[in-house]
C-alpha cells in the first residue's frame, strides 16, 4: 500500500457516494446533532443546520440576542450560522422557525468544549461494567458536562443506514442528555471518566459525544471511497465505510475541540492490515480533518493486554501496538496514552474489555489538561517515548523524551534502577527478533546488549503478543509505563 493517497473532495456535505436513499427527506426538522441540553463548541461560529421539502424558503433562528437566517437549498438543507462565545455555563434558549410556520426550540444549552470519543469497543465500553470497580463516584446530573451516546447495535441492525453516508443522525431516540445516572451507565466509560476528571480542573461545560462501534475495523470507519483505495471491498460487521456513513458522517462539519479514540484489536487479526496500521490510521485522521475543517488534536491508546485469549483472537497484536507509535512520526497533532499495563484484572470474564478504564481516563484527561487547558506540567504526563537507537560496538542505546524524566523499573528509585536488568527488550527485525540483555545506564537511556549473531538493525521493547507487568516494567518517574516499540537502529 502507498504510503500517501490523495484525499477526496471535502467541500461536500456527503461523500462520493451521494445521499442514503433510504433517507426520506422531513417536511422540515433541525438535525439530530443539535437537542436540549447540547454542548455548543466555544470561541467558534456556532453552526446549525437542518433539512426541509421546501428549496428556496427561509429559515430563521434565535440565539443569546442574536438572530440569523439561512435559505433551504436544492439538496434540502439549511444551515444558520450565529456568532461565537466564550463558555456559558448558564444553560440557554434556541428557537429555530421556517416561513411556513415549523417551530423547534432547545432549552439548557451550554457553551464549551466538545470532545469525540471514537474508536472499536473498548471506547464504547459503557460505564455500567466499570462503576463497580470505582464505587467512589459520585452522579449529578447538574455536573458541567453534557453526554451524546451512540451505539454500534443499532447500525448493525439497521444496515440500511449503513449503505450510503446517512445525512441525520440515524437513530430519533438519540440525543444530548444531562449526565444523570441512567445516561452516565450508558455511556463510554472512558468518556465519563475523561469529562468528570476535566470538569474537576477546570470551569468549562464538557460536552462528550460517542462515535465508538464495538468490533470497528478500521475500513468500516473510514469513508467507503478510501476504504476502496486501501483496496477493501467489504467489512467485518457492517459494509466497508458503514460506521462512518452511519455515526460519523452525520455530525459534519460540527466544531469540536478535539478526539479520544482506542481501536486497533479487529487489526490485530490479520498480520497485514496490523502492518499498514499507521498509514490507514493516517489517512483516517487526515480524512476527518479535511471534513471537519480543523486539524483538532487526536489522543491515541496503546492497545491493551488481553491475556491468553490473545493468542487466538488478535495474533498480530503486537504489530499494531507498534504501529500506534509510529503514527507519532506521520500524524500531526497526535498524542499516545499507554495502557499496556490496564488490561482486565486476572479472573475477570471480560477479558477482551478491561473495567480499568478509569486509570487510563485519568492519563488522558492530566495529558488533555496540560496541553488544551494549561493545567499542570505536560511533561509530567507523558510516558517517556524512544527518539533514538544508536550501535555502539556490541551495544544498542536507546534515548528517551521526555529527557527531564527519569527512567525506572516499576517500584523502584532512579538509583535503585540504575543497571537493574530490564524484561522485554529484543534486538532484531519481527522475524528475527532475539531476546537481549538490558539495563537503565542514565537519566533518559537504556542500554541493550546485542547478543552474537543477532540481527541489529531493529531494537525492540515489549514486542510481543503478551505484555505483562512482569514481561514489560520500564516506566519513568512519574509512574507511567512506556510504550510497545520498535526502532531502527543509527549506526
Amino acid at each position: 500500500m502507498a504510503n500517501t493517497v490523495a484525499l477526496p473532495d471535502m467541500n461536500q456535505s456527503t461523500s462520493a457516494q451521494g445521499v442514503n436513499p433510504s433517507w426520506v427527506c422531513p417536511e422540515f426538522k433541525v438535525s439530530g446533532v443539535f437537542s436540549s441540553n447540547m454542548v455548543l463548541q466555544r470561541d467558534e461560529p456556532i453552526l446549525i443546520w437542518g433539512f426541509s421539502n421546501a428549496p428556496g424558503t427561509k429559515v430563521t433562528g434565535e440565539f443569546m440576542g442574536e438572530s440569523a437566517e439561512g435559505i433551504v437549498g436544492d439538496d434540502n438543507k439549511w444551515t444558520l450560522t450565529f456568532s461565537q462565545h466564550a463558555y456559558e455555563k448558564i444553560g440557554q434558549t434556541m428557537k429555530i422557525a421556517d416561513e411556513r410556520g415549523k417551530y423547534a426550540e432547545f432549552t439548557d444549552i451550554l457553551i464549551g468544549d466538545v470532545w469525540f470519543v471514537g474508536g472499536q469497543s473498548n471506547a464504547e465500553l459503557t460505564l455500567a461494567p466499570c462503576a463497580p470497580f470505582t464505587p467512589e463516584i459520585e452522579f449529578d446530573e447538574n455536573d458541567n458536562f453534557r453526554l451524546f451516546t451512540q451505539t454500534q447495535a443499532y447500525p448493525y441492525m439497521h444496515p440500511e443506514k449503513c449503505e450510503f453516508p446517512y445525512p441525520d443522525v440515524i437513530n430519533p431516540e438519540w440525543m444530548w442528555k444531562k449526565p444523570d445516572e441512567s445516561a452516565s451507565k450508558a455511556f463510554s466509560a472512558m468518556g465519563w471518566y475523561f469529562a468528570k476528571e476535566l470538569i474537576r480542573n477546570i470551569d468549562i461545560p464538557i460536552g462528550m459525544i460517542m462515535t465508538a462501534a464495538g468490533g470497528a475495523c478500521m475500513r468500516e470507519l473510514l469513508p467507503v471511497e478510501l476504504a476502496h483505495v486501501c483496496g477493501y471491498t467489504s467489512g467485518n460487521l457492517v459494509r466497508e465505510g458503514g460506521y462512518f456513513n452511519s455515526l460519523i458522517h452525520p455530525f459534519i462539519p460540527l466544531p469540536f475541540k478535539a478526539m479520544l479514540f482506542f481501536q486497533g484489536e479487529s487489526e490485530g487479526g490479520w498480520r497485514e492490515y496490523a502492518e499498514r496500521y499507521d498509514k490507514e490510521l493516517k489517512l483516517l485522521v487526515e480524512d476527518e480533518r479535511a471534513r471537519f475543517h480543523r486539524n483538532f488534536p487526536f489522543y491515541n491508546v496503546q492497545l491493551s493486554d488481553y491475556g491468553d485469549n490473545t493468542f487466538g483472537f488478535f495474533k498480530w497484536l503486537d504489530i499494531a501496538r507498534v504501529k500506534q507509535v509510529d503514527a507519532k512520526n506521520i500524524i500531526e497533532n497526535y498524542s499516545l496514552t499507554v495502557d499496556m499495563d490496564l488490561g482486565a484484572p486476572e479472573g475477570y470474564e471480560d477479558w477482551a474489555h478491561s473495567p480499568l478504564k478509569k486509570p487510563l481516563a485519568l492519563r488522558l484527561a492530566n495529558l488533555a489538561l496540560s496541553k488544551e487547558y494549561g493545567v499542570g506540567n505536560e511533561t509530567d504526563a507523558l510516558s517517556s517515548m524512544p527518539v533514538k537507537a544508536e550501535k555502539h560496538g556490541n551495544n544498542i542505546e536507546i534515548t528517551f523524551t521526555p529527557e527531564e524524566k527519569s527512567l525506572i523499573v516499576r517500584g523502584k528509585t532512579y538509583a535503585e534502577s540504575i543497571n537493574r536488568p530490564l524484561p522485554g527488550f529484543s534486538v532484531g527485525a519481527y522475524d528475527t527478533r532475539v531476546p537481549a540483555p538490558a539495563a537503565i545506564t542514565g537519566k533518559n537511556k537504556v542500554t541493550v546488549i546485542i547478543p552474537e549473531g543477532a540481527d541489529d538493525t531493529m531494537v525492540n521493547y515489549a514486542y510481543s503478543i503478551r505484555v505483562t507487568r512482569e514481561t514489560a516494567n520500564l516506566e519513568n518517574e512519574n509512574g507511567l509505563p512506556c510504550p510497545s516499540f520498535s526502532i531502527s537502529v543509527q549506526k
